[in-house]
């Protein structure tokens, strides 16, 4: 678990993962917390039942980078989002992150402080050497996240921008 200023990063097991897609109110209330306000859409449980669990259960794989990672607000004890990896570290030490923040919660810099207690996290990866996300080129909050994280822009494309963070 990561610790933030205001945050708690929880890494969820595969066990918590099932129960946090087939029942979000009940696996927050198992947690003593405010479920998230955001339900899992069928494309994020597809993801999550397809590319995620699977991962996280092969022995040979690091769960870490194939879990969700869920966002805690310390006082009020809510689900507040979500970070993931798409994977362990590429063959030149890249991973991808990917992250979302329930809609109440958005424009109060609980994202960039996860991203940024994440960054620190990471750091202990030898075998990272860098952090890629892609995001909207329309989604200015977003790119702004990543950008006081110290992400650069690294290509445009006609719907989406990469930004990319070195670690070493």
């Amino acid at each position: 678990m990561i610790e933030t200023k205001r945050l708690l990063i929880k890494p969820l097991s595969a066990e918590e993962l099932k129960k946090h897609i087939d029942s979000p109110y009940d696996f927050a209330k198992e947690l003593g917390l405010i479920p998230s306000q955001s339900l899992i859409d069928n494309d994020t449980k597809e993801a999550i039942l397809n590319d995620l669990l699977p991962n996280i259960i092969d022995i040979t794989k690091d769960s870490d980078f194939y879990t969700m990672w869920i966002l805690i607000e310390k006082v009020k004890r809510a689900i507040i989002g979500a970070i993931c990896f798409h994977g362990e570290p590429y063959e030149k030490g890249e991973v991808e992150i990917g992250y979302g923040t329930d809609l109440e919660h958005r424009n109060k810099g609980y994202m960039t402080e996860s991203i940024s207690g994440m960054i620190h996290w990471i750091r202990e990866n030898k075998n990272v050497r860098s952090i890629t996300a892609e995001t909207e080129n329309t989604n200015i909050s977003s790119i702004k996240v990543l950008e006081k994280n110290d992400f650069k822009t690294i290509q445009q494309c006609e719907n989406s921008v990469i930004l990319k963070l070195d670690i070493f």
